[in-house]
Protein backbone atom coordinates (compact mmCIF):
# COMPACT_ATOMS: atom_id res chain seq x y z
CA UNK A 1 0.00 0.00 0.00
CA UNK A 2 1.41 3.35 -0.99
CA UNK A 3 1.82 6.25 1.38
CA UNK A 4 -0.87 8.24 -0.48
CA UNK A 5 -3.48 5.44 -0.22
CA UNK A 6 -2.69 4.89 3.47
CA UNK A 7 -3.08 8.61 4.13
CA UNK A 8 -6.49 8.64 2.38
CA UNK A 9 -7.66 5.61 4.42
CA UNK A 10 -6.66 7.34 7.66
CA UNK A 11 -8.48 10.52 6.61
CA UNK A 12 -11.65 8.59 5.80
CA UNK A 13 -11.44 6.70 9.11
CA UNK A 14 -11.01 9.96 11.03
CA UNK A 15 -13.98 11.48 9.21
CA UNK A 16 -16.17 8.44 10.00
CA UNK A 17 -15.16 8.56 13.67
CA UNK A 18 -16.00 12.25 13.84
CA UNK A 19 -19.40 11.68 12.18
CA UNK A 20 -20.18 8.88 14.61
CA UNK A 21 -19.68 11.28 17.55
CA UNK A 22 -22.36 13.54 16.08
CA UNK A 23 -24.89 10.71 16.12
CA UNK A 24 -23.83 9.19 19.42
CA UNK A 25 -26.64 8.47 21.88
CA UNK A 26 -24.76 9.95 24.84
CA UNK A 27 -27.02 12.62 26.25
CA UNK A 28 -29.56 11.95 23.51
CA UNK A 29 -33.12 12.98 24.13
CA UNK A 30 -36.38 11.56 22.93
CA UNK A 31 -40.07 12.24 23.07
CA UNK A 32 -42.56 9.46 23.80
CA UNK A 33 -46.35 9.25 23.94
CA UNK A 34 -47.07 6.33 26.28
CA UNK A 35 -50.77 7.16 26.73
CA UNK A 36 -53.51 8.08 24.26
CA UNK A 37 -57.25 7.54 24.58
CA UNK A 38 -60.62 9.09 23.80
CA UNK A 39 -63.91 9.29 25.66
CA UNK A 40 -67.34 10.78 25.20
CA UNK A 41 -68.07 13.81 27.39
CA UNK A 42 -71.31 15.77 27.12
CA UNK A 43 -71.90 14.88 23.47
CA UNK A 44 -68.30 15.45 22.29
CA UNK A 45 -65.31 13.16 21.97
CA UNK A 46 -62.25 14.34 23.85
CA UNK A 47 -58.70 13.10 23.64
CA UNK A 48 -56.54 12.40 26.65
CA UNK A 49 -52.80 11.92 26.29
CA UNK A 50 -49.50 12.33 28.06
CA UNK A 51 -46.19 13.12 26.37
CA UNK A 52 -42.85 12.36 27.97
CA UNK A 53 -40.36 15.05 26.96
CA UNK A 54 -36.72 14.07 27.45
CA UNK A 55 -34.38 16.75 26.09
CA UNK A 56 -30.84 16.00 24.94
CA UNK A 57 -27.90 17.51 26.83
CA UNK A 58 -27.37 20.13 24.09
CA UNK A 59 -31.01 21.21 24.19
CA UNK A 60 -30.95 21.34 28.00
CA UNK A 61 -27.83 23.51 27.88
CA UNK A 62 -29.58 25.94 25.51
CA UNK A 63 -32.72 26.02 27.70
CA UNK A 64 -30.69 26.68 30.85
CA UNK A 65 -28.93 29.53 29.01
CA UNK A 66 -32.21 31.29 28.25
CA UNK A 67 -33.12 29.88 24.81
CA UNK A 68 -36.91 29.37 24.65
CA UNK A 69 -37.99 26.03 23.17
CA UNK A 70 -41.19 25.68 21.14
CA UNK A 71 -42.90 22.30 21.11
CA UNK A 72 -45.60 21.27 18.68
CA UNK A 73 -48.23 18.57 19.20
CA UNK A 74 -49.77 17.47 15.90
CA UNK A 75 -53.23 15.89 16.13
CA UNK A 76 -54.99 14.21 13.20
CA UNK A 77 -58.35 12.43 13.08
CA UNK A 78 -59.11 10.45 9.91
CA UNK A 79 -61.70 8.05 8.62
CA UNK A 80 -59.84 4.70 8.57
CA UNK A 81 -61.30 3.94 5.13
CA UNK A 82 -60.36 7.31 3.64
CA UNK A 83 -58.15 7.53 0.56
CA UNK A 84 -54.83 9.37 0.92
CA UNK A 85 -56.10 12.41 -0.99
CA UNK A 86 -59.14 12.86 1.23
CA UNK A 87 -58.98 15.55 3.90
CA UNK A 88 -58.57 14.72 7.56
CA UNK A 89 -61.61 15.28 9.75
CA UNK A 90 -59.34 17.11 12.16
CA UNK A 91 -55.80 18.42 11.66
CA UNK A 92 -54.57 20.58 14.54
CA UNK A 93 -51.16 21.73 15.71
CA UNK A 94 -50.94 22.76 19.35
CA UNK A 95 -47.92 24.88 20.23
CA UNK A 96 -46.28 25.34 23.61
CA UNK A 97 -43.13 27.07 24.78
CA UNK A 98 -40.85 26.37 27.70
CA UNK A 99 -38.18 28.78 28.89
CA UNK A 100 -35.93 29.20 31.89
CA UNK A 101 -36.06 32.55 33.68
CA UNK A 102 -32.67 32.81 35.37
CA UNK A 103 -33.44 35.88 37.52
CA UNK A 104 -36.35 34.15 39.25
CA UNK A 105 -34.96 30.60 38.85
CA UNK A 106 -38.21 29.24 37.41
CA UNK A 107 -39.25 27.36 34.30
CA UNK A 108 -42.12 28.99 32.47
CA UNK A 109 -44.55 27.01 30.30
CA UNK A 110 -46.67 29.01 27.85
CA UNK A 111 -49.70 27.70 25.97
CA UNK A 112 -49.28 29.60 22.69
CA UNK A 113 -52.94 29.04 21.73
CA UNK A 114 -54.40 30.76 24.78
CA UNK A 115 -51.40 32.71 26.06
CA UNK A 116 -51.69 31.23 29.55
CA UNK A 117 -48.46 30.92 31.50
CA UNK A 118 -47.45 28.71 34.39
CA UNK A 119 -44.26 28.90 36.43
CA UNK A 120 -42.50 25.88 37.95
CA UNK A 121 -39.60 25.62 40.36
CA UNK A 122 -38.24 22.39 38.84
CA UNK A 123 -37.76 21.29 35.26
CA UNK A 124 -39.43 17.95 36.02
CA UNK A 125 -42.67 19.60 37.13
CA UNK A 126 -42.60 21.94 34.10
CA UNK A 127 -42.13 19.03 31.68
CA UNK A 128 -44.83 17.02 33.43
CA UNK A 129 -47.32 19.88 33.07
CA UNK A 130 -46.21 20.48 29.48
CA UNK A 131 -46.83 16.85 28.55
CA UNK A 132 -50.22 16.53 30.21
CA UNK A 133 -53.20 16.95 27.84
CA UNK A 134 -56.08 15.50 29.89
CA UNK A 135 -59.05 16.70 27.79
CA UNK A 136 -58.60 18.05 24.29
CA UNK A 137 -61.91 18.32 22.34
CA UNK A 138 -62.04 16.49 19.00
CA UNK A 139 -65.48 16.34 17.33
CA UNK A 140 -69.06 16.11 18.49
CA UNK A 141 -70.83 12.77 18.53
CA UNK A 142 -73.11 14.03 15.72
CA UNK A 143 -70.12 14.68 13.42
CA UNK A 144 -69.06 11.02 13.47
CA UNK A 145 -70.91 8.05 12.00
CA UNK A 146 -71.96 5.45 14.57
CA UNK A 147 -70.10 2.15 14.08
CA UNK A 148 -67.54 3.59 11.63
CA UNK A 149 -63.84 3.35 12.48
CA UNK A 150 -61.65 6.45 12.82
CA UNK A 151 -57.92 6.80 13.48
CA UNK A 152 -56.60 9.39 15.90
CA UNK A 153 -52.87 10.12 15.51
CA UNK A 154 -50.68 12.27 17.74
CA UNK A 155 -47.05 13.31 17.38
CA UNK A 156 -44.86 15.72 19.39
CA UNK A 157 -41.72 17.50 18.19
CA UNK A 158 -39.32 20.32 18.91
CA UNK A 159 -39.84 23.16 16.42
CA UNK A 160 -36.35 24.06 15.20
CA UNK A 161 -37.76 26.91 13.09
CA UNK A 162 -38.58 28.82 16.29
CA UNK A 163 -35.01 28.74 17.62
CA UNK A 164 -32.95 31.94 17.45
CA UNK A 165 -31.50 32.32 13.95
CA UNK A 166 -27.81 31.79 14.90
CA UNK A 167 -28.69 28.45 16.53
CA UNK A 168 -30.74 26.98 13.66
CA UNK A 169 -27.92 25.75 11.37
CA UNK A 170 -26.40 23.77 14.24
CA UNK A 171 -29.84 22.39 15.15
CA UNK A 172 -30.45 21.22 11.57
CA UNK A 173 -27.12 19.40 11.41
CA UNK A 174 -26.94 17.90 14.90
CA UNK A 175 -29.04 14.83 15.75
CA UNK A 176 -29.33 15.89 19.40
CA UNK A 177 -31.64 18.72 18.28
CA UNK A 178 -33.88 16.53 16.12
CA UNK A 179 -36.37 15.62 18.84
CA UNK A 180 -39.65 14.06 17.85
CA UNK A 181 -41.92 11.26 18.98
CA UNK A 182 -43.25 8.51 16.79
CA UNK A 183 -46.89 8.81 15.74
CA UNK A 184 -49.11 7.30 18.44
CA UNK A 185 -52.49 6.10 17.16
CA UNK A 186 -55.84 5.24 18.73
CA UNK A 187 -58.84 3.67 17.06
CA UNK A 188 -62.07 5.55 17.72
CA UNK A 189 -65.36 3.77 17.03
CA UNK A 190 -68.39 5.85 18.06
Amino acid sequence: MTHHVLKKCLQITALLLWLSTLASPAGAGEFEIPELSTRLEEGSYVMSTHIDYHFSDKVMEALDNGVPLTLEVHIELQDEDAWWWESDLLDVRLRYQIRYLALSSVYQVIDLQSGTQQNFVTLESALDALGDLPTYPLLTQKELIHGKSYRLSVKAELDIEELPLPLRPLAYLTPSWNLSSEWRTWRLIP
